[in-house]
């Protein structure tokens, strides 16, 4: 077998210019928030001078928009992965989205489709936990973990 040696030569710096053609095509791949910009802006290596210059650049050209990424990531974690609101939340704290652009993004949620989940989720739950003497218990903590309200749990147990 042959051994692939890595070039010898020291990586030189990128350039503005080739920073802000990288963090284009990073957020053109998908939605993205402003903490995982500035985070792969300092991956990159960019000067602080040079990183608010860019920042403003994508900004002001709609790369990224932390509006545009709450609804985004609050629909398609429900959609998707069936993930109640108050998962959603603390996923978008993490993120350092504002409060009022989680709760525009929880609000977006229709409220039939949030409770049609809940109940297939329950009914799921039932037929795996079918037999167990904590089956009750067990829901409770499966559908707390992935974000729904104990209110709404247990209304639909």
């Amino acid at each position: 077998m042959a051994v692939i040696k890595k070039s010898l030569r020291p990586k030189l710096p990128l350039t503005a210019d080739e920073i802000l053609a990288k963090l284009e095509h990073f957020c053109a791949y998908r939605d993205r928030c402003s903490k995982e910009v500035k985070q792969k802006l300092k991956e990159l290596g960019a000067s602080a001078a040079d990183g608010a210059q860019i920042l403003q650049v994508l900004e002001g050209d709609g790369f990224y928009d932390d509006a545009r990424f709450a609804q985004a990531y609050a629909g398609g974690k429900f959609r998707i992965n069936h993930w109640g609101k108050n998962r959603i939340r603390i996923e978008l704290r993490m993120r350092d989205i504002a409060p009022a652009l989680i709760d525009a993004a929880l609000d977006a949620i229709e409220e039939a489709d949030y409770l049609q989940v809940l109940e297939q989720l329950v009914d799921k739950k039932k037929v795996l936990y079918e037999g167990d003497p904590q089956i009750r218990e067990k829901i409770i903590g499966a559908l707390m973990r992935v974000g729904f309200e104990f209110d709404l749990i247990f209304r639909y147990l």
